[in-house]
Order: C-alpha cells, then sequence, then structure tokens
C-alpha cells in the first residue's frame, strides 16, 4: 500500500511534459525546460583552458590512436581515445562514442582490463569504438566519470559510481550532469581539431552511455545526430523498477518530465534509437512505448524522417546492423 502514495504522485501532470500546439508554445517549451533540466542536472562547472595533452600514439592498419587528456572544468581531468581514420577526405565527421559501465572506454576500443589487445570484440560494447572509426568516422571515445581511468581505486569495485552519487548529492550535484559536461567540453576539443568538420558530430552511446548521450544531446545543439543504445525506456519502468547503478537517479525528476520528454528535446535533430527486445534492464515495451511518445515531437515538427530505430533479437548491447550506415548517411 506505501507504494501506491508514489504511484498516484507519478500520474500527475508532469511539468515540461510536451503538450505544445504550435511552433511558439514549442520554443518556449525547449528554452524553458533546457534551463530547467540544466538545474536539476545540478548546473554546469565554468569553462576553463581545456589544456590538451597526448599521453600516447598508437597507428593501425586503418587508423591512428591517440589516448589524451583535457580539462572540462579547473579541477576535472578527462581521459579519452581519439580515433582518426587512415583513407578518409579531411575534414570528416566525428563521433563521440561514451561507453557503459564496465572498465571503461578501454572496452570500446579493444582492450581488456589489462590493457592487452583484443582480436576479437568482446562484451556487450563490442568495440564499437573501433566499428566507428573504420566507418570512416574520427571517434572520441570518452571516458566517463567513475569508470576506467577516473575510477577511485577500490580493487572490488567495477566502478566508482556509488561514491560519486553521494558526494554529489551531498554538493547539490548529479553524476549525469557531470558527465554532460565533460560530452560538451568534448564537442569543443573537436571544434579545435582542423581535421573535424564541425557541422557534422554526432554522438554515439550504449547503456549508461546511453544516459550521458541522451541528455547530452538533449542540450546541445551542436551535436548533429544520436544514437542512444540500450538506454531509451521510462524511468518508471526501467531505474524505478529494475535495479541499476546509482548514477543514474536525479532529484525531482519526475516532477518535471520523464525520458521520453527528455529525448524530445533533441528534435529536429537526428535521433536512431537501437535496442534489444530481450533487454532485461529496460524493458523493450516501456522502450517502444517512450518511442511513440518521442515521435509525437518529430511528427509535430513535420520532421519524422530524422527518426529512426532498430528494435533487434538481442539483449543489453551495441547491436549496429542499421545505427552505423545510418549515422554516415547523415553525417558524412
Amino acid at each position: 500500500m506505501d507504494f501506491l502514495y508514489f504511484k498516484k504522485l507519478y500520474q500527475n501532470e508532469r511539468l515540461y511534459g510536451f503538450k505544445a500546439k504550435n511552433k511558439e508554445e514549442w520554443l518556449n517549451w525547449r528554452k524553458n525546460f533546457r534551463l530547467k533540466l540544466i538545474e536539476l542536472l545540478g548546473g554546469f562547472p565554468e569553462k576553463c583552458d581545456i589544456n590538451l595533452r597526448v599521453l600516447d600514439t598508437k597507428y593501425f592498419e586503418d587508423y591512428k590512436r591517440e589516448l589524451i587528456m583535457f580539462n572540462s572544468a579547473e579541477d576535472i581531468e578527462v581521459y579519452a581515445y581519439l580515433l582518426t581514420p587512415k583513407k578518409v577526405e579531411f575534414p570528416a565527421p566525428a563521433v563521440i562514442a561514451v561507453p557503459g559501465h564496465g572498465i571503461g572506454m578501454s572496452d570500446a576500443i579493444g582492450l581488456d582490463e589489462n590493457g592487452n589487445e583484443r582480436e576479437i570484440p568482446s562484451g556487450y560494447m563490442k568495440d564499437f569504438g573501433i566499428s566507428l572509426v573504420k566507418h570512416g568516422f574520427i571517434t572520441f571515445v570518452v571516458e566517463q566519470l567513475g569508470f576506467g581511468y577516473r575510477k577511485i581505486i577500490k580493487k572490488e569495485k567495477i566502478s566508482s559510481c556509488r561514491e560519486l552519487f553521494f558526494w554529489a548529492l551531498m554538493l547539490g550535484k548529479t553524476v549525469i550532469g557531470l558527465r554532460v559536461w565533460d560530452i560538451i567540453r568534448s564537442i569543443d576539443v573537436l571544434h579545435n581539431f582542423l581535421e573535424v568538420k564541425k557541422d557534422s558530430i554526432g554522438i554515439y552511446g550504449i547503456s549508461g552511455g546511453g544516459t550521458s548521450s541522451l541528455f547530452a544531446s538533449s542540450l546541445d545543439d551542436r551535436i548533429k545526430a544520436t544514437v542512444i543504445s540500450g538506454y531509451l525506456n521510462t524511468f518508471k519502468d526501467s531505474i524505478l523498477s529494475i535495479s541499476h547503478c546509482e548514477c543514474n537517479y536525479i532529484y525531482s525528476i519526475l516532477k518535471y518530465a520523464e525520458m521520453y520528454d527528455i529525448a524530445g528535446l533533441i528534435a529536429p535533430r537526428f535521433l536512431f534509437i537501437e535496442h534489444g527486445i530481450k533487454d532485461p534492464i529496460f524493458p523493450i515495451e516501456a522502450t517502444k512505448f517512450a518511442f511513440s511518445k518521442v515521435k509525437k515531437v518529430y511528427d509535430f515538427l513535420n520532421v519524422s524522417d530524422n527518426l529512426n530505430y532498430e528494435f533487434f533479437d538481442g539483449g543489453h548491447e551495441i547491436w549496429g546492423n542499421k545505427s552505423f550506415q545510418w549515422l554516415k548517411n547523415v553525417l558524412i
């Protein structure tokens, strides 16, 4: 019975649920919702000099891989892998690849937990950073806060999300907000490279990387095309119904919006939803429902062709059967 109280609260109309009737109402919704969303995420740090450093370089048959570090804020250092294809014409489109929970960005570029090169893609991320660079994209694989190089060192833990979440909560911040800020600053980094076609920047995120990709795309119009893999759903049917990492939670978000309302902020830009019908932690029926709600925004703006999807016969994993080619079609 106690949960009945919360379930009734959930039925209340959300303040930024999409209900625009004309373009002026849409513009006002979009502007005001974005401001509120930034506030709910805890606001963003002040910008500082990027201070880009190249830490390591390695050459492969089809691309060059650089381990880099930059500052997204004065006291925040971000690691990333920059993969540059060899046989493309520059300037070329760039894609920010955002890994989910696990050993971090290394898992997206073919390295195991000991830093050794893999010959066969492994795990749910399937070396998707390599897939992107081999499709001709300058690929920027960002290390999310709490993963890999940016984990608080505790051997028994795969990430530092729990510690970071509670620190953020007590200081009025969110882990998602800080991860989104790193992506926003990653775009600033890419804009400094002459090789990058600056009006053709995309983002591809899986699972917890899909979370950051969705929120970043909802707030930064410089992202032309977004692929969200294994994440779009409803908060009610995923992180409130199934055990999820603490980093997924945002104070009072459901007073203002459901996940599909946030995704609606991406319109009219390009959006692709990739989701396994057997995904055990983001149920497919809720994903289909969320997609239908996002589609209403795209239909309202008469840009239905900018929204696409693939619901594949698989689980919580990168698929790529349609999404990589879709990115090429809209970015190149």
